[in-house]
């Protein structure tokens, strides 16, 4: 008899994990959807900004999620700590922050250091190309991917740390010439509305 409680017990735990591990997983990836980040009011002008941007599709012409860029690929403790890292902090901004108050010059920071390299090579395949493949990048381009590669120097920088105001482009930095056409979409949007 205490043989046959032992099983029952052990057979009630592995189910008991496995209905865990199902909805852990379905959890992870229901929280990594675009229509999840969106369901906060206070993400809706990213996402705008986002969708007029130059990264507004993929290289297979598929929109671009929050969670491509955002978050790192595959599963791992590096995903999973960024994933309860961005979780938590997204929540204390939610409910205790004034989201609309954010300062953007210290989110920006922030923001790039959870845009994983692997997360850009996955559509920039060459360097050397320009983001349509279509030109070589410029010599400047050029000499500064050389040295992210360690081919002529070395670089820290990561990819975002070169190419900012890709994605998402905050008042402060419309000014900039290298972000005028990105802005004048952003502007023609805003009048519309």
């Amino acid at each position: 008899m205490a043989e046959k409680r032992r099983r029952y017990r052990a057979v009630f735990l592995v189910l008991g994990l496995f209905a865990v591990f199902c909805c852990g997983m379905y959890a992870l990836h229901a929280t990594s959807s675009t229509n999840f980040c969106m369901s906060c009011h206070e993400m809706r002008p990213y996402l705008q900004e986002q969708r007029l941007s130059p990264h507004a599709r993929d290289k297979n012409g598929n929109e671009i999620s929050c969670s491509q860029c955002h978050i790192p690929q595959g599963m791992g403790p590096r995903f999973l700590a960024i994933k309860m890292y961005s979780g938590i902090k997204d929540v204390v901004v939610h409910l205790w922050a004034k989201p609309d108050r954010v300062n953007r010059v210290h989110a920006q920071g922030t923001a790039r250091r959870f845009v994983d390299d692997a997360n850009c090579l996955a559509c920039h395949e060459d360097l050397y190309k320009s983001a349509r493949n279509d030109a070589p990048v410029s010599e400047y381009g050029r000499l500064a991917h050389d040295a992210y590669l360690g081919r002529n120097g070395n670089t820290k920088r990561n990819c975002v740390g070169c190419h900012i105001n890709l994605a998402h482009l905050p008042e402060f930095d419309r000014r900039l010439q290298v972000n005028a056409a990105f802005a004048s979409r952003l502007q023609q949007e805003e009048v519309k509305r």
